[in-house]
């Protein structure tokens, strides 16, 4: 029996979703799969949509695993969640079929990376917000989208230890609005490369202070060298917040934002 889940966490804590070795014990996954074990009597290990990196958090995290158990789907959330730290939790279970698979069936990724450009905001907002002052341009910085949207080689914006073979991503949808002070960047694609909405985020940051043109957003994307590109900017403020699948299985989420 194939059941899937969707996990929020915050990430600030953590070494990423990924178990790297066994003896890892501070990663997402880590705590999500020892609790699942013991709910199921038996070794589970998950298989996520996307691995999320140190300090990043999650909305959505989907993710699936294989058991013989015959629990509820109230006794799986929560007896999952009894045994979770206060930072990760089972929000949701879907009854899957044997072929779905949370990584190779997702069709898309939409992130959420959160600029505070308001200084004296609360410290609640701030510990998941990246605190840049009120000097941005936020005209400029939505100027520069459009050069985003579309089918690119994003290798300006991947960092080194990037595994993955084909750096051609599918962005679909960017969008870019303000709120309060807090400035949102959106952004779905089929995939993501290591870094690389942090690594964009940053040079947007860049764009909203004048250091760059809106337009040089698309000479840094066909340099595809990251040395083009601006500073990483800080993992507490990105956000997983849904992951797409195809229609068949079902996948709902709830999306409400705990910051603004």
């Amino acid at each position: 029996m194939r059941i899937a889940l969707s996990v929020e966490y915050i990430g600030n804590k953590y070494f990423g979703w990924q178990q790297q070795n066994h003896s890892s014990t501070n990663t997402v996954q880590y705590f999500v799969d020892k609790s699942l074990s013991k709910i199921a009597d038996h070794k589970i290990k998950t298989i996520c949509s996307g691995r999320t990196d140190t300090g990043v958090n999650a909305l959505n995290q989907i993710v699936h695993f294989d058991t013989t158990s015959k629990r509820s789907d109230k006794n799986w959330i929560d007896g999952a969640n009894s045994n979770l730290p206060d930072d990760i939790r089972v929000k949701r279970i879907y009854r899957v079929d044997n072929d779905f698979h949370a990584r190779f069936l997702a069709t898309k990724r939409t992130y959420k990376y959160f600029i505070n450009t308001n200084i004296k905001s609360t410290i609640f907002n701030n510990a998941y917000t990246w605190v840049v002052g009120d000097k941005l341009s936020f005209s400029s910085m939505q100027l520069s989208m459009k050069y985003l949207k579309g089918v690119h080689d994003f290798s300006s914006f991947r960092s080194s230890g990037c595994q993955a073979s084909n750096p051609v991503r599918n962005v679909s949808d960017v969008s870019l609005v303000k709120n309060k002070g807090v400035i949102v960047f959106s952004i779905t694609a089929n995939a993501f490369l290591y870094h690389m909405v942090r690594n964009i985020a940053g040079t947007l940051v860049d764009i909203g202070l004048k250091k760059i043109r809106p337009k040089d957003l698309h000479i840094i994307i066909s340099k595809k060298n990251r040395k083009y590109c601006s500073k990483m900017a800080p993992p507490n403020a990105l956000f997983l917040w849904r992951v797409s699948y195809p229609q068949k299985y079902k996948i709902s989420y709830n999306t409400e934002s705990i910051l603004l």
